[in-house]
């Protein structure tokens, strides 16, 4: 019997998983909560694939370390969107930005080629203390076109603006038409969540509104003349 329980024992210890091993990717030193002092940004990897993360820890100086994980894996930003949003740290890896009412970390993960995302995630740094705010998984929201991270309201409080990847179908003497793929606000809050009120605003303002949802149904005429908004088509 003893010989037994002493069996169990070790076939039980050795299942247990292994701790992760993180290795860290990359050390980012600057002030991310506006009081002058020095704060630390840690991107670390369990994974073996280079360029791609899983972990990344927040330091505020006087604060505790906040820790957040990847449910699958982070990796580079998308080219577009840095050649149009100016990054205020020096890396790839995350997008950093701040007001002096908070500071953001956008997060993002693979896009394949069909426009599947596999990971996108939000971190808040308000109040000295950094909150996962949005997570592609827990919001069931897929960000697949990430466009902006700007104080739309002149507020201080920065809003991130998404849409889905379209399709054009044809061309017309005016332009191309395509689906109906509508911009996303969503102001950066404790709970990231989408307002409609500033979408409706946005692509009235940009684009054309035609409701919330994509659509192949609503044919938009995207004019060749980019001084021009795209519009419904009605042949």
């Amino acid at each position: 019997m003893s010989a037994f329980l002493i069996i169990s024992i070790a076939a039980a210890a050795q299942s247990k998983k292994k701790p992760a091993h993180y290795r860290v990717i990359k050390t980012i030193l600057t002030d991310v909560n506006g009081d002058s002092k020095t704060d630390t940004i840690v991107i670390s990897s369990s994974l073996k694939t280079e360029m791609f993360f899983n972990r990344i820890s927040v330091s505020l100086a006087g604060f505790k370390k906040q820790t957040f994980r990847a449910k699958d894996s982070w990796t580079v930003v998308d080219k577009e969107f840095l050649d149009s949003n100016k990054n205020s740290v020096n890396t790839e890896l995350l997008f950093f930005k701040k007001t002096q009412k908070h500071a953001v970390i956008l997060l993002f993960g693979e896009l394949d080629g069909a426009g599947y995302r596999g990971e996108f995630s939000i971190i808040n740094i308000e109040n000295d203390t950094a909150k996962m705010v949005f997570d592609h998984y827990n919001d069931n929201v897929f960000v697949e076109g990430p466009e902006k991270l700007i104080d739309l309201e002149k507020n201080g409080r920065l809003c991130f603006i998404y849409r889905q990847i379209g399709e054009l179908f044809r061309q017309e003497k005016s332009g191309d038409i395509g689906t109906y793929h509508p911009y996303y606000v969503y102001p950066v809050l404790n709970k990231c969540a989408l307002d409609s009120t500033l979408t409706k605003e946005y692509n009235n303002k940009f684009y054309v509104f035609a409701g919330f949802n994509y659509s192949e149904k609503i044919e938009i005429l995207y004019p060749y003349n980019k001084k021009r908004k795209p519009r419904i088509w009605k042949e």
